[in-house]
């Protein structure tokens, strides 16, 4: 449906009774203004005549206003996207943060569990305590 068919639809349901709203009014008058428009009206009478349905005209200073406006919104929209961006990049670098404390501290727990096999030199725990070594090397521990 377009905005047309939308339009016409909401009208006719004004006219029959079916639809009543302030709203779907003025859009009766809008359009019975615009039926009646004749080519040697002057500017004026029209905007006179908008004026009494509730439309204004806008000034070049209105337009000019409008666009500031649009092009203000556009670079906030800018600034909360790219807000949005780094908030969601700070949340993975705590949660990163986060991951490494937890490794750190498992990596504790099993010194402490480990202690006399690793002290012991026991090839099975070779890997493990190469590991360990490796992983507080990398994360400064």
């Amino acid at each position: 449906m377009t905005n047309l068919d939308f339009l016409n639809n909401l009208k006719n349901a004004v006219e029959t009774g079916e639809f009543n709203s302030d709203a779907a009014k003025k859009i009766i008058d809008i359009n019975n203004l615009a039926e009646t428009k004749t080519a040697s009206e002057s500017g004026e009478a029209l905007n006179k005549r908008l004026e009494s349905v509730g439309i204004r005209t806008l000034s070049e200073d209105d337009i000019a206003l409008n666009l500031q406006y649009e092009q203000k919104m556009e670079e906030i929209k800018k600034y909360d996207n790219a807000n949005k961006v780094l908030a969601t990049l700070i949340d993975i670098e705590d949660m990163v943060i986060a991951s490494i404390a937890d490794m750190l501290s498992y990596v504790a727990e099993l010194e402490d569990k480990f202690t006399k096999e690793f002290e012991e030199e026991n090839p099975i725990y070779a890997d493990l305590s190469q590991k360990i070594q490796l992983i507080k090397t990398k994360y400064n521990q």
